[in-house]
């Protein structure tokens, strides 16, 4: 029986890093920031025997985080909440607006966890709605970063 390698397991590694970072990056209707988006660009196309830091796993245990979908928040769909919102977009700033309309535009049944967020915020300056802690509220902790310091 042939024996694996530290070196065919770090790769394995690796290309499971590199698949995961790439599912993220492709996720049709992300929302990721610049850093975020040109962090996954950036890994992604690294070589293919690049072996990846603590760190870097560190960040894109993170990501998953910011990537889960939501379909309601605090009671309400996310149809419903872009109606809300869509009603008054007039009453927004531009980013706000345009964001708004492309949710509506998207016919969106389900939003990332910052999108939902933003969504409820605008919705809240005109309808009574609550907040919602959205399941796992928070991201992983950074144990593996503040080990390697």
């Amino acid at each position: 029986m042939a024996r694996i390698t530290k070196a065919q397991r770090e790769l394995a590694k690796a290309a499971q890093f590199r698949a995961t970072a790439k599912t993220l990056l492709c996720d049709r209707y992300n929302d990721w920031n610049d850093w975020e988006f040109d962090w996954l660009t950036d890994e992604v196309r690294r070589p293919a025997d690049y072996i990846y830091s603590e760190k870097e796993w560190a960040v894109l245990n993170r990501l998953p985080h910011y990537a889960r979908s939501f379909s309601g928040y605090a009671g309400y769909t996310v149809p419903e909440l872009t109606a809300m919102a869509y009603a008054s977009r007039y009453d927004m700033d531009d980013p706000e607006r345009e964001f708004v309309e492309k949710v509506h535009r998207w016919g969106a049944t389900n939003l990332k966890r910052r999108q939902i967020r933003w969504l409820a915020s605008l919705c809240r300056r005109f309808e009574n709605i609550g907040y919602d802690p959205l399941p796992d509220c928070e991201p992983p902790e950074e144990d593996s970063l503040s080990s390697a310091a």
